[in-house]
């Protein structure tokens, strides 16, 4: 039995494509009720329903509130976006979109019932770090990585895929991400800049960067469907790992892509992961950024930062 007097749970209906909303009107749904589970469900299927959600929710008086996501990558990206107090939330995820990365590294099960029961059992609560980007005097949160470059000109194109959709049906859809890196690593505009690492201290180191394809700080050690960018990366160090890939002809790209999908990093020149609580990012010439998969434009000047265990979930 449950531990928790009541769960808010916030269901994306049009997640992977819309193909998984049977699941919780057939089989999530009926097992709380089964349970006895004191639950209120918000079923959303408009872009910024998750976010009126959490503003509900959050009028709750509860000194505590115990949120499910149940959704994909994005989803779980839109809702931490709209918390007013984290110290007040406790997080549980069913991942049930197109990528799933989410998921897939912090180890919560494939099937939505065994995650369900899991987060019910509430066995464990884990501190996790969450992210931070700040640009333009704007910031987003993000769970899994932010990204500047190549991974997010595969975002930004993947979402607007006819192919992710019927990917999303033959259960392929987090292969979207690989197909366009792959058509964009040709036409990816390239630029030069300067990196400024730091630590949790403040200390700073320098780096000058040219013909830069992207910059990755990851919280976990995959994005972009299962893609491992930072295989040491922990989403409970204090620290993001920053994958880098820069000065490379067009060719040697498309090998190093090859070799990244192979997890061979270590033979890739010009690639490299570096550890640090945060990077400021001042380039010659703007390129996409992400936060999660969630594109916000071409921009010049980013902070992308680690923010140590702010995030609490049921793991």
């Amino acid at each position: 039995m449950s531990r928790v007097d009541r769960y808010h749970v916030i269901i994306n209906e049009v997640a992977g494509g819309g193909q998984k909303k049977q699941i919780w009107q057939k089989q999530l749904k009926p097992e709380l009720i089964r349970r006895g589970v004191h639950f209120r469900a918000y079923e959303c299927v408009c872009a910024g329903d998750g976010a009126k959600a959490m503003e509900q929710i959050q009028k709750e008086k509860d000194e505590h509130l115990t949120v499910i996501v149940i959704g994909g990558d994005g989803t779980f990206n839109e809702i931490i976006n709209h918390v007013d107090d984290f110290s007040r939330m406790t997080f549980g995820f069913i991942p049930m979109g197109s990528a799933n990365d989410l998921g897939f590294s912090l180890g919560i099960p494939d099937d939505p019932m065994q995650a369900l029961i899991h987060i019910l059992r509430g066995d464990k609560i884990r501190a996790i770090d969450l992210g931070r980007t700040v640009y333009q005097d704007r910031e987003r949160y993000f769970a899994i990585s932010s990204g500047i470059g190549l991974d997010a000109e595969s975002c930004r194109v993947s979402v607007r895929s006819g192919l992710k959709t019927f990917l999303n049906r033959i259960h392929l859809g987090r292969l979207i991400y690989l197909i366009n890196a792959l058509k964009m690593l040709f036409t990816q505009p390239l630029t030069n800049g300067t990196l400024t690492f730091y630590d949790s201290k403040g200390r700073e180191k320098q780096r000058k960067v040219q013909r830069l394809y992207f910059l990755a700080g990851m919280n976990q050690p995959n994005e972009g469907g299962h893609l491992i960018m930072a295989a040491g990366a922990k989403p409970n160090d204090g620290k993001l790992s920053f994958a880098l890939a820069e000065n490379m002809n067009r060719l040697q790209a498309l090998i190093s892509l090859a070799l990244l999908v192979l997890q061979r990093t270590d033979h890739i020149a010009g690639y490299e992961v570096i550890d640090a609580r945060g990077c400021r990012i001042d380039l010659e010439a703007p390129l996409e950024l992400h936060t999660d998969g969630e594109t916000h434009g071409k921009k010049e000047q980013v902070v992308i930062e680690c923010i140590p265990g702010r995030l609490q979930m049921l793991l």
